[in-house]
């Protein structure tokens, strides 16, 4: 398995902004060993609340959106949360058992590209990775 063909779904607006290179920070509950590209897949939830009040709208949902670099994981503890909280963008409370995924060099696909996603980081299989990789700007 190649590092291309690894995935993480996360939902929208979420997504977009990763994209957008203003969130640089992924919190999630458990750790991974994998270090380096992960495509970017977002889910099918919709809160369009949430979008407008982020400033975004019309987005891809259901589909690959991207490719990102995972460059390191970091345990959270109550002040790395309050130093980190905004390069996360979610202003919610501290959760022990946390881990900020820190995230580099986004890039968007030249247009979504339809697919289930799962949960966890999953492999993606041959076939979608050559789409992928064509579909990279």
């Amino acid at each position: 398995m190649s590092d291309l063909d690894l995935a993480l779904s996360i939902r929208q607006p979420w997504s977009e902004l990763i994209l957008q290179g203003r969130k640089t920070i992924e919190v999630r509950t458990w750790d991974t060993n994998h270090r380096g590209p992960i495509w970017l897949h977002t889910g099918k939830f919709a809160d369009p609340d949430l979008d407008r009040s982020l400033g975004v709208s019309n987005l891809p949902r259901g589909a690959f959106v991207g490719r990102i670099i995972l460059t390191s994981i970091s345990p959270i503890d109550a002040g790395r949360w309050e130093h980190w909280r905004s390069q996360h963008l979610d202003l919610g409370h501290y959760k022990p058992g946390m881990f900020a995924w820190i995230l580099s060099s986004p890039e968007r696909l030249t247009g979504p590209v339809p697919a289930p996603g799962k949960l966890g980081l999953f492999e993606v299989d041959n076939a979608l990775a050559r789409r992928l990789r064509a579909a990279l700007r």
